[in-house]
Parts: C-alpha cells; sequence; structure tokens
C-alpha cells in the first residue's frame, strides 16, 4: 500500500520529505501514520512552506504487490525524515530489523538533515542502538488521542531540530555537531507578578493568575518535553544585568506571554512582548484574562492566541502544542526563504503578516523602497491601505506576489 501527499507543485528536491513506514499486518501502523499525515501535510503548512510543501509517504512496503521493505531516496528532500512504526512482528523479523539498522546508518552517514526515528509500538525495541520514541510507555491521558497528539509534539520538536541545523549548516564549524543538534529550545515566559489594584478581584488572587500558569507551564515543559524555559524567579543567572538576561533569553528562543488582567500595566511585560517582535522570534498569546483589560497591549498581537485557565491546567498541553507548531512553521518559513533573502536587498522577510512595528524594528525604512513580505494569504484591503498611508514608500506583499514582481 502506497500513499502519497504532495501540497501542490514544485521543485524536484522538495523541501521537507517524511516517510512513515510500518511491516504489513501491524494493526496498528495505519491510523497512526494518517493522523500523521493529516497533520504534517495539512493546510496549516501550506502557505508557510510553499507549493512543494511538506511531501509525506506513508508505505508498509516497495509496492502493492511486495513484502519487502520500502525504498529511501535520502536525495528526495532538502530534509528527509523516517518515522519507523515498529511492532513485534517488525523487529523479530530478520530481514526487518536489518532495514532499521540500515536506515540508521544511511541517516547517520548522511548527516543531520537526515534522520530516522523508530517509534516502539511496543516493548520489541528496547535494545536497539537507536533511540526510539517509547510509544508503549505514554498512557492515553484524559482525552482519546493522547498518544497521538504527543507523537505529533514529540516529532514536530525534532524536525524543528532538523530545521534548526539545515539552516546553520556551513556556519559553524564541524566540532560538537552533536551537542548544538540537540540544544533544546528555550520558552521565555512572560508575565505579570502583580495585579492591579481595586476592582472585585484582589491583587493576590491577580497576582497567583499570571504566576501560577508560568509555572504550571514550566513544571509541563520540564516533565513531558524536551523544551527549556526560562522564568526569572528560577532561572535568572545572578550578577548579571537583568535587562541583559532577559533580551538575551528572548532573542534565542520563544516567548510565551501569559495575558492575565494586569499583563498590559506592567512595563516589563511590554518591553518582553517588544523584544520578541524586535527579534522576530516565535511567539504565542496565552490568554487568562478574567475579568477586563482596561488597556489591551496594541502590539501583543497578531501572533496565535491560546484559550488558558489557571483551574484547567490540562490546557498547558495545547499550549505546548501550540507553541511547538509555530516555532516549526517559523523555521519552515526561514527554510524557504533562506536563499532569497541572501540575495534581496532592503526586503524583509517575515513568517507572520507584518505590522506597525515591522517598520518601526526595520532600519533605514524610511530611506528608498522597501518591501515586506509574508506567508499566503495576501493581507486584506483595510490593512494594506493602513501601510499605504502611513509608509507609501514599503511594499506590502505576499511571497508569492513578490516573486511573481521579481520575475517580471
Amino acid at each position: 500500500m502506497t500513499q502519497h501527499h504532495q501540497a501542490g507543485e514544485g521543485p524536484s528536491r522538495a523541501p521537507f520529505v517524511l516517510h512513515v513506514v510500518w511491516r504489513l499486518g501491524c494493526v496498528a501502523a495505519p491510523s497512526i501514520a494518517e493522523e500523521l499525515r493529516r497533520h504534517f501535510a495539512s493546510d496549516r503548512y501550506h502557505q508557510i512552506a510553499g507549493g512543494a510543501g511538506l511531501t509525506v509517504l506513508l508505505r508498509d512496503a516497495d509496492g502493492p504487490e511486495s513484502t519487502a521493505p520500502p525504498t529511501i531516496d535520502w536525495t528526495a528532500g532538502q530534509i528527509v525524515a523516517v518515522v519507523a512504526l515498529v511492532d513485534q512482528a517488525f523487529a523479530t523479523d530478520s530481514h526487518w530489523a536489518a532495514y532499521l539498522n540500515d536506515l540508521a546508518r544511511q541517516a547517520d552517514e548522511r548527516g543531520f538533515a537526515t534522520r530516522l526515528f523508530p517509534v516502539a509500538l511496543d516493548a520489541a525495541l528496547a535494545n536497539q542502538e537507536v533511540q526510539a520514541l517509547r510509544w508503549y510507555c505514554w498512557p492515553e491521558g484524559d482525552r482519546a488521542g493522547g498518544r497521538i497528539r504527543r507523537l505529533i509534539r514529540e516529532l514536530t520538536l525534532e524536525f524543528t531540530r532538523m530545521l534548526r541545523h539545515w539552516l546553520a549548516d556551513g556556519r559553524h564549524s564541524q566540532e560538537n555537531e552533536l551537542q548544538r543538534y540537540r540544544e533544546n529550545i528555550q520558552v521565555f515566559l512572560s508575565h505579570s507578578k502583580h495585579g492591579k489594584k481595586g476592582g472585585g478581584v484582589s491583587q493576590s488572587e491577580h497576582d497567583e493568575g499570571g504566576e501560577a500558569v508560568a509555572k504550571a507551564i514550566r513544571d509541563w515543559l520540564h516533565n513531558h518535553s524536551a523544551l527549556a524555559s526560562f522564568l526569572d524567579v528560577y532561572d535568572m543567572p545572578g550578577g548579571v544585568r537583568f535587562d541583559a538576561a532577559i533580551e538575551d533569553a528572548i532573542k534565542h528562543g520563544v516567548l510565551v506571554a501569559i495575558y492575565t488582567d494586569s499583563y498590559s500595566s506592567r512595563e516589563w511585560c511590554r518591553r518582553e512582548a517588544l523584544l520578541a517582535k524586535r527579534h522576530g522570534v516565535s511567539m504565542i498569546v496565552v490568554d487568562c484574562l478574567r475579568e477586563k483589560d482596561d488597556r489591551a497591549f496594541p502590539y501583543l498581537w497578531n501572533v496565535p492566541v491560546i484559550r488558558m485557565d489557571v483551574n484547567q491546567p490540562e490546557r498547558v498541553e495545547l499550549v505546548a502544542a501550540a507553541l511547538l507548531d509555530e516555532v516549526f512553521k517559523d523555521y519552515l518559513w526561514q527554510q524557504r526563504i533562506d536563499a532569497y533573502r541572501r540575495s534581496a536587498s532592503r526586503t524583509v522577510f517575515i513568517p507572520r503578516p507584518p505590522e506597525l512595528t515591522t517598520a518601526a524594528f526595520t532600519e533605514g525604512v524610511k530611506d528608498g523602497e522597501w518591501a515586506f513580505v509574508h506567508p499566503e494569504p495576501p493581507l486584506g484591503q483595510e490593512e494594506l491601505h493602513l501601510f499605504a498611508n502611513i509608509l507609501p514608500n514599503v511594499q506590502v506583499c505576499s511571497l508569492n506576489e513578490w516573486l511573481a514582481g521579481e520575475r517580471r
């Protein structure tokens, strides 16, 4: 059985190719593979990765008439990942076990742009040399589909590492390559520690809200993921300037803005959100508003927003999934525009629709003609008119629109 999905037409060498393979007869594998296809070949990545997007191949053999393990073309994509769904029959079949070892060797020989990710559906892979994702050890959780959600999160993180390494390839020496590859992505938890005085909710309740959610997210990340976190109560190093440590942590990580009633009124919260925008890092907003915000901080938005409640800690899983998804999309975008960025002057490529902060943080934007280029779809006329009125020398367009203009 062979199923193929490719997001539209594109170059013969796709940006990202994902193979999901299993041995014919594994009962659980086809449904797991289909869930992976549904997620990674979905529309959520088409606009970011472009027409050639993520190619996903589901295969249990080399063709409908064959029982032989599928052949992997490691040169088909700039990045090629293989997810092997391994049950006891797979692991104890000498032919398929040798196939798995060959895949691991081939991936290692080609470097970190090619990876094999075995998924152990039972305990048969316990003694393998390649670290497996241990599906059989994961609890289903409170909601159906807990295992598949965790598998998607784990793979999203690993695919992000591959993209990060691909983008950095050639910019660093080969020394400590493995160490750089496995470096954790750091999550900066921006939150208010102080509530607003007066009103129907006490200051202590407001304080507890933001800090409690930040601690809940931090604990969840430490217990359930390979993501690192920065929460100033625990992670601020001694003897360094507070502002320098904050900016460095944000610049080299991703930001979660925990939006409580008092968030917008706190100078450091506002600074942290603007630093994330200035440095173009991945960002999501966790909406924990209880009563109201007297003046919502206008530069906090234009990013994904996830609803969260301090009394619903189980939603932290959704926050983590949204964060990983946003980071993965940002790296896919960086991969897509890497070649264009090297040769395009006065052009700012951003992974989400532009806003006025984009202009504020672009040096020299008032001099000459500039272009702000973002993924599909194009902005609506109301936003385009706003940019045209304020910055008439700036062209705001989607990447496809920009490429069409470049080809003319």
